[in-house]
């Protein structure tokens, strides 16, 4: 009988330790999910994006990430691909002066305080700024990741993308929320 007793007993632990586990597992699951379709609409946000003064098709795609790498490497299957008939490359960038070379800047949203910084020396640079903290778009970035639902959504500030010169094409404002910037 104390062998049944300590069975069950097992049994049940190891009931529980699996429904703690399968949640973690499955959040683990959702947050890798979102990351690669985050780096999928990255490669879109170029794909349908341009710059009045569009750069020569020599010229590479610079995809720079501010701040550390939230996609956990999953942007470098865009390396050498194509968009636009413009080479891709990924950057991790540190400087200001960096971010000069960057087509598309995602800001990670550890650096949110460095923001408003970022902002002011991008201003009137063709620079395709995008983010994934809640308040991004109105605080004049262009592109911003939402959650709604545990689905991922996109906000676009049409305010800061026509004041950096760019169009977007109606396929990608199509799947976007239009905001405006906050007056301050």
């Amino acid at each position: 009988m104390a062998f049944l007793n300590h069975a069950v007993r097992l049994v049940a632990a190891l009931l529980l330790a699996a429904a703690l586990v399968a949640p973690a597992a499955a959040q683990e699951s959702l947050r890798l999910a979102e990351q690669e379709i985050k780096a999928g609409l990255l490669y879109n946000f170029l794909r349908y994006t341009q710059a009045e003064q569009p750069s020569h098709t020599e010229d590479p795609a610079i995809v720079c990430i501010y701040g550390s790498d939230p996609f956990n490497g999953r942007l470098a299957s865009m390396e050498g691909r194509t968009v636009n008939q413009r080479r891709i490359e990924i950057r991790s960038v540190r400087t200001y002066a960096e971010m000069d070379a960057c087509s598309l800047l995602f800001l990670n949203a550890e650096q949110r305080a460095h923001w408003p910084q970022v902002r002011t020396y991008l201003a009137r640079r063709a620079v395709l700024t995008v983010s994934d903290y809640d308040g991004f778009a109105r605080t004049g970035g262009m592109i911003e990741f939402t959650r709604i639902n545990n689905r991922v959504g996109v906000r676009i500030n049409m305010d800061a993308v026509d004041g950096a010169h760019f169009t977007v094409q109606d396929r990608l404002l199509r799947l976007a929320s239009i905001v405006r910037t906050d007056p301050q």
